[in-house]
């Protein structure tokens, strides 16, 4: 961490900072000072992804005011800093429960995230992902152009998104998801209007859950949300979410590189 990072911050006697994460997105750090625990943010590679910080924040204090999110104590745009209370509870990756209460909880907890009326944008898929493939052909133009036609084949999935949109986290891992009273959810820069099935898909994929296991998360959204899914579509989804993936962690993994 950079020490005059520090300077603008409203928090007092800093007496131990420690990193938490080199993530893909942000670098996190804990912060540990006489007036409380604290995490601070890093932003990274906002440009790349499409990422827009204001709104991130601004969706951050809403969902705060819903119960649903840590209170964003400082924003520095300028440093890409964002402060926030360290949440003491364990996340749902690391919690000592069941799996299938880890998952009756998260498919709860997705289903409170599609009900919530948080007033933003329907941002486009097809503009995300036109952006990562032409970030990534600036390193490999060939894989680019693979990545291209696999999403030409996903077209009128992609032409759907945003036809019936809620607002989603899209990024619901189970590290992602704190079981305080009432439960915190973190890390919300790729939330926004958008399809339920694209975020039901990437929550199934970025969990790595099983087929047990997905239809267990599929139940217990089903019973949280009234809603009832169509497993053929959510496979079709599903199989875009994973192309998806693979494209963004190859341009990840350019990005780490050459900014080392």
């Amino acid at each position: 961490m950079q020490q005059h990072w520090l300077t603008n911050l409203p928090i007092h006697g800093v007496m131990k900072t420690e990193p938490l994460l080199r993530g893909v997105a942000n670098d996190v750090y804990k912060i540990t000072a006489t007036s409380g625990v604290y995490v601070l943010k890093h932003f990274r590679f906002d440009h790349p992804y499409g990422l827009d910080r204001d709104q991130e924040v601004t969706v951050q204090q809403i969902l705060f005011n819903h119960g649903l999110a840590p209170e964003v104590l400082h924003y520095d745009p300028v440093q890409g800093l964002m402060l926030q209370a360290f949440i003491e509870t364990p996340d749902l990756a690391h919690d000592k429960k069941s799996m299938g209460t880890k998952i009756q909880r998260l498919g709860e907890i997705c289903a409170h995230i599609h009900r919530l009326p948080v007033d933003v944008p329907v941002w486009s898929l097809r503009c995300r992902v036109q952006r990562y493939c032409d970030n990534l052909a600036q390193y490999e133009p060939e894989r680019a152009r693979q990545f291209q036609k696999l999403l030409q084949q996903q077209r009128k999935l992609l032409d759907s998104f945003g036809n019936n949109p809620v607002f989603c986290h899209n990024d619901l891992a189970f590290h992602h998801v704190f079981l305080s009273q009432p439960p915190q959810v973190i890390d919300w820069e790729y939330s926004g209007l958008g399809e339920r099935y694209f975020d039901l898909a990437n929550c199934i994929q970025v969990n790595q859950l099983e087929h047990g296991e997905q239809r267990a998360f599929i139940n217990a959204y089903e019973g949280a949300s009234g809603e009832r899914i169509d497993m053929q579509h959510l496979a079709n989804w599903l199989e875009l979410s994973q192309t998806i993936s693979r494209l963004w962690y190859e341009l990840h993994h350019h990005l780490q590189h050459h900014h080392l």
